[in-house]
């Protein structure tokens, strides 16, 4: 239960650096429907948390927006799910003193955001270590990348004044052509055609 505590704790202080109050409502309910091996109810709880937090968490501009503060939201999130649908990982069975450090490494972001972020991209890496690493989550994590990248190129086109509804049509469109590239070979093409 090590790794599901940590991407709790994780959700946690990354809702707190951004001043959400949803995380610290919903956090327990996911925890325990962990603790209890209860994944449909995890899925569902899981669900209306994501839902709450993109009520909660609006952002007008993402120019305008502090990243590390965003990745502090974002990123978590990923980790709990994923944590969340599989057992613990081995590399957390045994060693417990990865856990002290992520865990400082977490306390020492509240001060630095940058080094929170850092240390949940490092819990990140141990999860999807394993032979067991989820495509999707992983997935989720390239173009997350991808889409950082993508936004810094075309900055000069998207942050204009009013420019809120082309960056959501931009993020959706590279959202999409990136889970296209990474699920094509899943995808039937005789029914997408018909």
């Amino acid at each position: 239960m090590i790794m599901i505590a940590i991407a709790v704790i994780a959700a946690a202080m990354g809702g707190l650096i951004a001043g959400l109050k949803i995380p610290l409502l919903f956090l327990p309910f996911l925890f325990i429907s962990k603790v209890k091996n209860k994944k449909d109810i995890f899925l569902l709880l899981f669900l209306v948390y994501a839902l709450a937090i993109g009520y909660e968490f609006e952002i007008a501009d993402i120019y305008g927006t502090d990243l590390c503060m965003v990745l502090s939201v974002l990123i978590p999130q990923l980790l709990l799910l994923d944590s969340g649908l599989r057992d613990d990982h081995p590399i957390f069975a045994k060693p417990k003193i990865i856990f002290i450090i992520i865990i400082s490494a977490f306390v020492l972001g509240w001060f630095v955001n940058a080094v929170f972020v850092g240390a949940i991209l490092i819990a990140l890496a141990f999860e999807f270590s394993g032979d067991n690493a989820r495509r999707g989550i992983f997935a989720a994590v390239i173009s997350l990348a991808l889409l950082i990248g993508a936004l810094a190129l075309v900055q000069g086109l998207l942050n204009l004044e009013g420019g809120a509804a082309t960056q959501v049509v931009f993020i959706s469109a590279f959202s999409t052509l990136t889970a296209l590239v990474f699920f094509w070979k899943h995808v039937d093409r005789r029914e997408l055609w018909h």
